[in-house]
């Protein structure tokens, strides 16, 4: 396996401005690739990008992966890993996250190459845990409903696994993925429900409920159950689901 070899390879392969042992490619217009060996020379770190390339933000995610290469890539091995602190001028990230070989896949023609090669991303701290296990790496990593890991021009998409109470009485055992617009919206419409029950679990897989007792009442982490206005209900599931990056924008949580 040579690493150097596998990117200047690449389709239009250029070195990615001064940095190193590092290159940049594009298969078509609005689709690239930048890549960077780690500190060792025996794993590589590797983005992909949808028109939103940004050559110096590029750069510095990639140099922030190599500095951080014992965390991203250190055993035990997992599917996704995260490190706060990152920051570039112009972006609201904080964190970067790599994802394994078993998630991303980009060689699984060459397992030896794919086995050393990490997926990273510019990230905010609240789209993911950081102990994920394969089919929730999957879900946030792959799947349109996840993080769009390839647009680094995007929001954040907070990381939200929810249950509630069905309209037939059911309620299921597990939470599952979803998006703040059902958080909200099945909340809301189900004022004065007497059974009503809401479940949801956010980034630091701190547990929140919502029921009503004659008004919405909310039980947080640690605390006892109280009784909240609707404004109230709203900013808190925000805040929650938010955490540190609220200011970078909340077009997924509707209102």
């Amino acid at each position: 396996m040579d690493l150097t070899e596998t990117f200047s390879a690449e389709p239009n392969a250029t070195g990615l401005d001064d940095l190193p042992e590092a290159w940049h490619w594009s298969y078509a217009p609005g689709l690239d690739s930048c890549a960077a060996l780690s500190a060792d020379g025996k794993h590589a770190f590797r983005a992909n990008v949808r028109d939103s390339f940004d050559e110096g933000l590029a750069v510095t995610v990639l140099s922030f992966a190599r500095e951080h290469g014992a965390e991203l890539i250190g055993p035990p091995e997992r599917p996704l890993v995260l490190v706060e602190g990152f920051s570039h001028p112009g972006y609201a990230f904080d964190t970067v996250v790599a994802a394994g070989p078993a998630i991303h896949g980009h060689y699984r023609e060459d397992a030896e190459t794919n086995a050393a090669v990490r997926a990273v991303l510019p990230a905010f701290r609240c789209e993911f845990a950081g102990d994920e296990d394969v089919a929730e790496a999957e879900y946030r990593y792959l799947r349109a409903a996840g993080v769009p890991a390839s647009s680094w021009g995007r929001e954040p998409r907070p990381f939200l696994k929810m249950r509630f109470r069905g309209d037939n009485g059911d309620l299921p055992a597990v939470r599952d993925f979803a998006r703040p617009k059902l958080l909200v919206s099945w909340t809301t419409r189900h004022e004065g429900r007497a059974d009503l029950f809401v479940e949801f679990e956010n980034y630091r897989r701190d547990v929140y409920t919502v029921e009503w007792t004659d008004t919405w009442t909310l039980t947080a982490p640690g605390a006892e159950p109280r009784h909240v206005t609707l404004e109230d209900l709203l900013d808190t599931m925000k805040s929650a689901l938010y955490g540190p990056n609220i200011a970078a924008g909340t077009g997924e949580f509707p209102g």
